[in-house]
């Protein structure tokens, strides 16, 4: 479609994409969050399947009492679209990142055909602009994610099996055959994300509520997503790393449900008037209801309102509230917000529909602009890329053996960049990290001498056993030390 005196559509949506990926590929650096460490696990993994290694074997640890800080394998998805770049270019921070974010910019193209289903190109565009720049998406650029490529890769999803149903080819005698496409789509987001599961979920109970029996068609989605998890557990990650941080408490779910609904806010994040987001936030979630009974109306209950809700009931059992994990819902979020909006404004005298569009419009992209212009300051924090942890990671590979085990707050990323066996302790009183050392047995202890857990729960294990504990290297972040077992010299 052709804009009267404009561009085409098509035309523009690729200009707005290519524009937001040069924004974000001239802010990537050679840091990660120093709080990161899943995509450690993730580089890891590919650099075992590069090489031949067992795909679990990175060297972090998994011990009961620090479980908080994640499964010892993650999903394979990320692993096997790093490798050919691992492949080309070997372990580089950079590389990784440009992938990733390529990925984050091309899911605006997946949301956009998404969004015009339900609204207007104008709508549409307006929401991939509020997209690009929202406080989720600046904050998942300029690091190595899994949260990206599933961005693509649901989206991707979405529009197709609506499109499908769309078209009747469920019920074509290829039915079969695009069961089976759908399934691979499928099963491409679960590997790379488990809440890809929720897709499914909702295609499957979308598709039985609407024909009262199983088709042709989900028949073959489920048998093809069957086989590619099979094949994945058998290689790559078992599903059961995750079994540990799901909670049943009644109490607890009714706490993540409300930090859950707050963080819907986040569309209207900036660091800019934190205030504004939360007044905003109530009249968003109004309109939104408003928007999911008008879109009630017209299609009935399909297959993007079953996903919505299943993702929000997985994330409110899941341990730890993130609004990260609401990053696959919020365009559908905003999709529902203008037209909850739009049919709002029916009620309004037509003369003044324009300005109020004007206005929405204005409050919508008022903070991914503010956010723009701040984009240097996220994810500036860094581990990684510092002299202080390279001269610590280069004295534990001279002074330790390949079969030692290191205590650290961060161990993914130590065991990444050390190769060697590392978990972290548990974040308690110093008798308790005493009694969890004396059972592990770690060959060394390192110590950041900035982080306030470290200065909190581990200096004063170490520095009141100076016998026990030696240091072995220091400079002006790190300590390390060697442990000495009782009456070894």
């Amino acid at each position: 479609m052709k804009r009267p005196g404009g561009l085409p559509d098509g035309i523009l949506l690729a200009i707005v994409i290519a524009a937001v990926l040069c924004v974000y590929l001239a802010t990537i650096t050679d840091g990660m969050p120093a709080t990161s460490t899943d995509w450690a696990m993730y580089v890891m993994h590919a650099r075992n399947i590069l090489h031949g290694r067992p795909y679990t074997e990175t060297g972090y640890i998994v011990q009961p009492e620090t479980l908080f800080e994640g499964a010892n394998s993650y999903p394979s998805g990320l692993p096997l679209m790093l490798v050919p770049v691992y492949a080309a270019v070997g372990f580089s921070v950079r590389a990784f990142k440009i992938f990733c974010d390529s990925a984050l910019a091309l899911s605006l193209w997946p949301i956009y055909l998404f969004c015009r289903r339900l609204l207007s190109a104008r709508s549409s565009m307006l929401i991939v602009l509020a997209t690009s720049f929202s406080w989720l998406y600046v904050s998942t650029r300029n690091t190595i994610n899994s949260e990206s490529p599933y961005q693509f890769l649901s989206f991707a999803c979405i529009p197709f099996i609506l499109w499908v149903y769309q078209r009747g080819k469920d019920k074509s005698p290829q039915g079969w055959l695009w069961g089976l496409s759908a399934g691979l789509a499928l099963a491409a987001c679960y590997v790379t994300r488990p809440i890809g599961l929720a897709i499914v979920l909702a295609v499957v109970v979308a598709d039985i509520v609407r024909r009262r029996r199983v088709s042709v068609f989900i028949g073959f989605l489920l048998l093809t997503f069957g086989a590619v998890l099979f094949l994945n557990n058998w290689v790559f990650h078992k599903d059961g790393a995750y079994k540990d941080q799901f909670v049943l408490s009644p109490i607890l779910i009714a706490r993540h449900v409300i930090t859950n609904l707050a963080y819907l806010s986040y569309p209207f994040a900036s660091p800019l008037l934190n205030i504004f987001r939360y007044v905003l936030w109530g009249p968003a979630l109004f309109l939104a209801v408003l928007g999911v009974l008008s879109s009630v109306r017209r299609f009935g209950i399909t297959v993007v309102e079953y996903y919505g809700v299943i993702v929000f009931g997985v994330i409110s059992v899941y341990w730890l509230p993130n609004p990260r994990y609401l990053l696959p819902v919020m365009p559908i979020f905003l999709v529902y917000v203008l037209l909850g909006f739009e049919a709002a404004l029916e009620r309004v005298p037509a003369r003044y529909r324009p300005g109020l569009r004007w206005a929405a419009a204005g409050l919508l992209l008022f903070a991914p602009a503010v956010n723009l212009l701040r984009i240097q300051t996220f994810n500036q924090e860094s581990l990684i890329a510092t002299t202080a942890f390279n001269r610590l990671c280069r004295q534990i590979a001279a002074q330790t053996g390949v079969h030692d085990y290191v205590l650290f707050w961060n161990p993914r990323v130590l065991a990444l960049y050390t190769e060697r066996s590392s978990s972290p302790y548990p974040l308690a009183d110093p008798q308790q990290v005493q009694r969890y050392i004396d059972r592990v047995k770690p060959n060394y202890i390192v110590l950041e001498k900035d982080w306030e857990d470290d200065r909190k729960y581990l200096a004063p294990v170490l520095d009141l056993q100076p016998k026990r504990y030696v240091n072995i290297f220091e400079n002006e972040k790190f300590r390390l030390e060697r442990v000495v077992e009782p009456g070894v010299r």
